[in-house]
């Protein structure tokens, strides 16, 4: 549970079923919710246009939502 460390308190209440992965070059846990999802890629696309595109392909890849 290394990769825990380096979450914020709010990605943490944002983890659904310790479903994380590290194999997109970031470190992502699946949204507890469709609203969670689209406020996550807002955030992250307003910072960071690559991992909002590699958050999106990992939640459609490893989430069920």
């Amino acid at each position: 549970m290394s990769g825990m460390i380096s979450l914020t308190n709010e990605e943490l209440n944002l983890v659904k079923g310790g479903a994380c992965n590290s194999d997109y070059g970031y470190y992502f846990c699946c949204p507890s919710s469709k609203k969670k999802f689209q406020d996550n890629v807002k955030k992250y696309k307003d910072s960071d246009y690559e991992k909002a595109k590699k958050y999106i392909q990992f939640v459609y890849e490893c989430c069920d939502l």
